[in-house]
């Protein structure tokens, strides 16, 4: 007869029972945690809107946009200013030995003024007009970096809070995979699983680790990122996910391509260059064919040590000559090239201006169109969510009757914490394109500034 094999003395034993019992409960209550996405301590949550209005206020780009239309408009007042008569007031003091030569083209005198203004310009006109459109255009672009700020803040504001409640799902699978990993090491120890049982529960448990400091490095770069947008502390930011408004539904029968074109700065600002190119392609034109008028003046008080009246028969101190300073182009090579020059610049701009209006229409069918399967893989991380938990309930039910045992449990937990972060992902990435399109179709400030 074959004699029953004896088991361990360490698992008959009643206290020794006891004992292991005893410590796997006190190790799974105080296994060590990494990296939890904590709030920093005694901030306030930061509602979206107000996060938005200190973006706008500390926006270095937008500071950078209104200096460039502030630059414009000067360009615009410098061209203007060819109407309005130049004066100068100077003197040409000096020594004169025989008849009295001029000094850099005018003649030695005590005080002399001089005015000078154009009355019949049509280059300048040309180019005065096209100076007013680049000035408006830059008001387009301060608009724009405006877009692009609010954009920012809420993608940024959005993911910051995604990856918080990721990491936050993400640590409780991880509190999950370290409770596996110290029951292999147990069952291990009393013979029941292998070596190769517990380094797959080590890697399990590595891998949630790696995931965890992605997610949370992101979290602190983007909280650094928030930071320099609004000027606080990092810190000082945490997000206040209820504040953020609901993005409104974006139907996939809706001609948001054209819309799109129609609303964009990008489009707008293409077209204002295209305006003023062909300004002045025009004044370039003009000059090689229509004169040009200036009034011109000036006044010189001549003193006699400059021996005028030896010299002049009709010798007066006090001078004055004004009039007319007519040209008529006759020939003028270059001029006729920098018109040509200036007639391929235009034609340019509107090439550019086509491309433009070509790529705001194909980025925004191409993000309406990723929506639908967006929308789809969020439903689908949602629904993979929602099984897991489910599984999770049915684990915890056949504990109850000895079907299941706590290792099934921790392995149904770490599925149901996996995927939740997996929907979080999704969820992120569908709110990341319609943002962007909510830009592009020129809704994106309404929405996140409502009533402004």
């Amino acid at each position: 007869m074959h004699s029953k094999p004896r088991r361990s003395t360490n698992t008959t034993n009643p206290a020794n029972r006891c004992g292991r019992l005893a410590g796997l409960i006190l190790a799974l209550l105080f296994l060590p945690r990494l990296g939890v996405a904590a709030d920093p301590p005694n901030a306030v949550p930061i509602p979206f809107r107000n996060a938005v209005e200190l973006a706008l206020q500390h926006s270095g780009v937008m500071g950078i946009a209104a200096m460039n239309q502030w630059h414009a408009h000067q360009q615009y007042e410098e061209i203007r200013a060819n109407w309005i008569p130049q004066l100068t007031v100077g003197s040409g003091l000096g020594y004169s030995y025989g008849f009295p030569l001029t000094i850099e083209g005018s003649a030695p005198s005590v005080v002399n003024f001089n005015s000078q203004q154009s009355l019949f310009n049509w280059t300048l006109k040309e180019y005065l007009k096209a100076a007013k459109i680049q000035w408006k255009a830059t008001s387009l672009d301060v608009q724009d970096k405006r877009d692009g700020v609010i954009l920012d803040v809420a993608l940024s504001y959005a993911q910051l809070d995604q990856l918080t409640a990721k990491v936050a799902a993400l640590t409780e699978a991880q509190t999950a995979a370290e409770k596996g990993e110290f029951i292999s090491q147990q069952r291990l120890q009393e013979g029941v699983d292998s070596k190769l049982e517990l380094t797959k529960s080590q890697l399990l448990t590595a891998r949630i680790r790696l995931r965890i400091a992605e997610a949370q490095g992101q979290a602190d770069v983007l909280r650094q990122h928030l930071a320099s947008l609004l000027g606080l502390q990092p810190d000082a930011i945490v997000t206040d996910p209820q504040s953020m408004p609901a993005i409104p539904a974006i139907s996939q029968d809706e001609d948001l391509p054209t819309q799109a074109v129609s609303s964009s700065l990008a489009v707008k600002q293409a077209h204002e260059q295209t305006a003023a190119a062909q300004a002045r392609a025009v004044g370039e034109h003009k000059a090689t064919i229509l004169p040009t008028i200036d009034l011109a003046s000036q006044y010189a008080y001549l003193a006699k040590f400059n021996n005028y009246d030896e010299y002049f028969k009709n010798y007066t101190s006090n001078n004055l000559a004004a009039g007319l300073n007519v040209r008529f182009p006759l020939f003028n090579a270059v001029q006729k090239a920098k018109a040509e020059e200036a007639k391929a610049d235009a034609l340019i701009a509107g090439k550019q201006e086509e491309l433009t209006k070509e790529k705001v229409r194909e980025d925004a069918l191409q993000l309406q169109r990723s929506l639908r399967q967006l929308s789809a893989a969020r439903d689908v991380a949602k629904l993979e969510w929602e099984v897991s938990q489910g599984d999770l309930e049915a684990v915890k039910g056949r504990m109850q009757t000895g079907q299941a045992n706590i290792r099934d449990e921790q392995n149904a937990e770490l599925d149901s914490d996996d995927k939740h972060a997996a929907y979080l992902d999704a969820e992120f990435e569908l709110n990341r394109a319609e943002l962007q399109l909510l830009r592009l179709t020129g809704q994106l400030e309404n929405w996140a500034i409502p009533g402004q």
